[in-house]
């Protein structure tokens, strides 16, 4: 909070104070964005998040008041969401549930994701709380039995014959739950790209295309009058050039802040052309899979992919592939509910989309769907995937980096087949079943799905190509446009090396000021 004498002066000047709490994603954190500006001018305060995201490595972060000490959510005037990525906006539902009663505003497109994406989020909190329910109650019962035992054992004895009382254990409960995630959705208003928007007297903002994913945004905020007016940018995650249907990142011009993403600070995506290497690994694997083997039949091609944009992108381009005559014309199973909500809200914004992209629907052909496509609904039809095939297929299924979803039950059944292929097409963290399968410090010749040993026989292919982040030279080429330097530059959303080594090129390349923020720091903008 303000000192008195401070807002005293500000009172009686007319002048304005401007504060930026890093709260998240900051300090080697890559999930969980989250950032608190207030504009302090006369005798009021107007307080709005960017970002609202959950921290997917360290749930625990999650819980305890996110917010400065002392301040609540319903001191929140509004929120802005760069992107629906859930460590961008799934703590949405978490926030109003608290009791921020604001307004939300994000890209039309991405209002339109987040209907199920965070009630997907809500029911996942509800079975991880289950999860955590179950085994607490396992373990109180295999203690009861202990003391049982216990206390026949010693019922001879007076001194020890009273049997301890049975403790009840203290179950969790979900950060949130679908309903809560419903009952946020309302506050959600969807804005176009390039058009101011007015959240108080003295705060307005636009969104820029972002080239991330479907409707993310670089967001550019206005915060004070006249002659005290300053301007803020804050990236989001920004993507890369030429992607398979996205338009590219647009450039920004000026800002005096910049809260900027460094993700890839510390790495160069390998030049290379994507088609021609999604057209190399599908021939190899579609030459293995025609070999049958036995009762398992044909094989099968897996490819782990992210249901939003991920799931969309490799599907284009298994379609243009096949139109060219490049790969057979297989056919492709989506077995994602979640990916098939993201690939109408697609179909839904074709003015988002590039013009070789939008030029195909024009002409009345889905770019999202290959020549021989189903889109999987039920779990039934999911489980007859892992029947044996009477033909090779393709099965595109979540999570992207197989931590979960459909995906496991298929590579459950599919890793010890010769004839099958798994290809990744995207970053795969420490501590997930795709890290293990892609290190290329260890081939793992089996790992263990739900709790069972299987081995791996199948070929594994990686295709970094489909990155959604910029790297340090893609970042810095777009930083290069600003007509005018910001005066400080704030690296968030990137490892310790990456934000230290963005910070590095930067300073060196550009000569501007850079500041690492620590998680919950308070900066005064001037």
């Amino acid at each position: 909070m303000l000192q008195k004498n401070t807002r005293k002066r500000l009172s009686q000047t007319g002048q304005s104070l401007i504060r930026l709490h890093t709260l998240g994603a900051a300090a080697g954190d890559v999930t969980g964005s989250l950032n608190l500006l207030e504009l302090f001018q006369s005798d009021k305060v107007i307080r709005v998040l960017l970002d609202v995201g959950l921290n997917q490595e360290n749930e625990g972060l999650n819980r305890p008041n996110r917010l400065p000490k002392g301040m609540k959510a319903d001191e929140i005037d509004a929120v802005i969401i760069s992107h629906a990525h859930i460590d961008h906006s799934g703590w949405l539902p978490a926030l109003v549930k608290q009791g921020f009663t604001g307004p939300v505003y994000t890209h039309e497109a991405t209002r339109d994701l987040l209907q199920f994406m965070l009630v997907d989020s809500g029911h996942l909190q509800e079975i991880a709380a289950d999860r955590i329910n179950q085994r607490l109650e396992r373990e109180a019962r295999r203690q009861d039995q202990s003391d049982d035992q216990d206390h026949v054992e010693r019922k001879g004895d007076k001194r020890a014959s009273r049997r301890r009382p049975v403790q009840e254990p203290k179950l969790v409960e979900p950060l949130y739950t679908e309903a809560d995630a419903h009952a946020c959705l309302p506050q959600i208003n969807g804005v176009k790209y390039e058009t101011w928007c007015t959240v108080a007297d003295g705060l307005r903002f636009k969104l820029t295309e972002a080239g991330h994913i479907l409707g993310a945004a670089v967001v550019t905020l206005e915060l004070g009058k006249a002659g005290r007016k300053r301007s803020i940018v804050f990236s989001g995650n920004i993507g890369r050039p030429n992607r398979p249907f996205l338009n590219d990142l647009k450039p920004v011009l000026e800002a005096d802040y910049l809260i900027c993403e460094a993700t890839y600070g510390n790495r160069r995506h390998e030049q290379r052309d994507r088609l021609t290497q999604l057209q190399n690994v599908i021939n190899a694997a579609y030459a293995r899979a025609q070999v049958k083997a036995g009762k398992q039949g044909y094989g099968s091609i897996i490819i782990p992919a992210f249901a939003v944009e991920r799931t969309q992108a490799v599907v284009f381009d298994l379609s243009r592939l096949m139109e060219q005559g490049r790969i057979p014309k297989l056919a492709v199973f989506v077995d994602s509910p979640m990916a098939n909500h993201a690939t109408d809200v697609h179909r839904k914004h074709p003015e988002l989309l590039n013009a070789a992209c939008r030029k195909a629907m024009e002409a009345a052909r889905d770019p999202f769907t290959t020549a021989r496509h189903l889109e999987v609904t039920s779990v039934n039809q999911s489980q007859r995937l892992d029947q044996p095939c009477n033909e090779p297929i393709i099965i595109v299924s979540s999570s992207g980096m197989a931590a979960g979803g459909r995906v496991v039950q298929h590579l459950k059944n599919r890793l010890p087949g010769r004839n099958n292929t798994v290809v990744f097409v995207g970053y795969q963290a420490v501590g997930t079943l795709g890290r293990q399968l892609t290190d290329p410090t260890h081939k793992a010749d089996a790992v263990k799905i739900f709790g069972e040993l299987v081995p791996v026989n199948a070929t594994i292919e990686y295709l970094p190509d489909y990155s959604g982040h910029a790297d340090y030279e893609e970042i810095l080429r777009w930083l290069k446009l600003f007509q005018r330097r910001p005066k400080q530059t704030f690296l968030v959303h990137g490892e310790q090396d990456a934000v230290e080594q963005l910070k590095k090129h930067i300073e060196g390349k550009l000569g501007w000021s850079v500041v690492l923020p620590q998680n919950r720091q308070c900066f005064e903008l001037d």
